[in-house]
């Protein structure tokens, strides 16, 4: 089998023994891949050094895991960004951080998103630059939603199937219905979360990113049947609340 090369973002690195690391990386075309790099050259324009960042984007060369192996090979890696302007702001990284764990935990191994790559590249890109982060963290919540195919449908009652804005009076998503619920439907359902006024009729980047930011992550929460690691801090930055621990 030949070598492979492909694009990728650094998801995750885990230490693995005292010298070594493992690498997750979601590529475009091969999607989430775990590698233990052996003789990796990682390389710039301006310069020449060795190791790998989180968040940064690179052109990769790897052999496949064969026979009993687990892992793959990574033996090239040449950095085409950095993203560097996520460090200067702790929502710009914080956001790419939780962007980061929802790819890593969302997404499967050798099953590949080219649009939900492309969506994360972008995210990183803009949250890097000078646009108002928060839109583009609920945006993306929803764009990953999209492309793993639960994205819930918030443009009416799933419960009597009746338009939901301009009804007035509280509304609620229920993760498990997979949409949202009038205040005449949700009585029966205990798994819910009160939206916030600003989100029905609206879409992440328009809407209030509080609201949006708590709906997705609730959604993606109860999908994932547990807390991600960067959901608290990050809504903290927001001013955003989250539902009750998953233990």
């Amino acid at each position: 089998m030949a070598m492979l090369k492909d694009l990728a973002v650094v998801l995750r690195l885990t230490d693995w023994s005292e010298t070594s690391q493992i690498v997750t990386v979601v590529s475009r075309e091969h999607g989430q891949l775990r590698l233990v790099p052996k003789g990796v050259r990682r390389g710039t324009r301006q310069r020449f050094a060795t190791g790998l960042d989180l968040l940064e984007l690179g052109e990769l060369g790897y052999w496949p895991a064969r026979g009993d192996a687990q892992l793959a090979t990574l033996t090239d890696w040449r950095q085409r960004e950095s993203f560097v302007g996520l460090r200067r702001e702790l929502l710009r990284l914080y956001g790419g951080l939780y962007a980061a764990e929802l790819v890593a935990a969302m997404t499967l191994e050798d099953d590949p998103h080219p649009e939900l790559f492309d969506a994360l590249v972008h995210a990183l890109n803009t949250l890097a630059g000078e646009a108002p982060p928060a839109p583009q963290i609920t945006t993306f919540q929803r764009a990953l939603l999209e492309a793993i195919g639960y994205a819930p449908d918030l443009s009416q009652c799933i419960g009597c199937r009746r338009p939901i804005a301009g009804r007035g009076g509280p509304v609620f998503f229920s993760a498990g219905a997979g949409g949202l619920l009038c205040r005449d439907c949700e009585g029966p359902r205990v798994e819910k979360w009160r939206v916030r006024p600003g989100v029905v009729g609206t879409t992440p980047a328009s809407g209030d990113a509080r609201g949006w930011f708590e709906l997705m992550d609730y959604h993606l929460t109860h999908l994932a049947g547990r807390r991600f690691k960067t959901a608290e801090p990050l809504a903290g930055l927001l001013g955003a609340g989250l539902p009750p621990r998953i233990e």
